[in-house]
């Protein structure tokens, strides 16, 4: 017996609009992992995300508002699984060697994420050199937290946090980048970093 198709579901207004949102974003997130933020127009991005040039416009006041709601989506993915890891249970030297490979391996199963992420990250540098570096300090914070507990317990030699923390950051994004390449061994790469990173951290006993 046939049956009458099941009537199409309405979308509230706010429901329409953050799917225009969501689709607007993802589309920005491609492209600038495809070819940077500054090289990427806003009519680009809309046509891409299968909108008319007014969508982006109507949702977001100019690139700099879209670019943050980029920064903002990839690291609302990768950023509580690495606070997860950084606050959780075990030593701070096995909690450093966590955190290395799952920035490592979320870079290499969403290329295009971590990609864009980069790329926003080189704006920003450009355009608002202040912005950028209270992103940069805020973004170091859990790192620096973890070297400290690690020299409270004995773990760790003493250092100066922020340097390692600034060193550790700036390997990991240099290597994202080589990432996306598509030709890096990741896990040879990630055993490289997490060796250096143990030696460099660790309290000879």
């Amino acid at each position: 017996m046939e049956t009458a198709d099941a009537p199409a579901v309405r979308m509230t207004r706010k429901e329409r609009q953050e799917e225009t949102r969501r689709r607007l974003i993802a589309s920005a997130i491609r492209l600038f992992a495809r070819s940077g933020v500054s090289a990427t127009s806003l009519n680009a991005v809309a046509e891409h995300a299968g909108f008319s040039r007014g969508a982006v416009h109507g949702n977001y006041s100019g690139k700099d508002e879209l670019v943050a709601a980029v920064a903002e989506t990839v690291a609302g993915e990768l950023a509580p699984q690495l606070g997860q890891i950084l606050t959780g249970p075990g030593s701070s030297r096995d909690r450093l060697a966590a955190y290395i490979r799952a920035f490592l391996e979320y870079c290499a199963q969403h290329p295009d994420s971590a990609g864009a992420l980069i790329a926003v990250v080189e704006y920003l540098s450009r355009e608002d050199r202040r912005h950028y570096g209270d992103r940069v300090a805020a973004s170091l914070g859990d790192l620096i937290e973890l070297f400290e507990d690690g020299q409270r317990r004995g773990e760790m030699r003493g250092f100066d946090t922020t340097t390692m923390a600034f060193a550790l950051r700036t390997v990991l994004d240099n290597t994202a980048a080589h990432l996306l390449g598509g030709d890096a061994d990741i896990e040879a790469l990630t055993a490289e970093i997490v060796a250096l990173f143990d030696a460099a951290t660790r309290k000879e006993r």
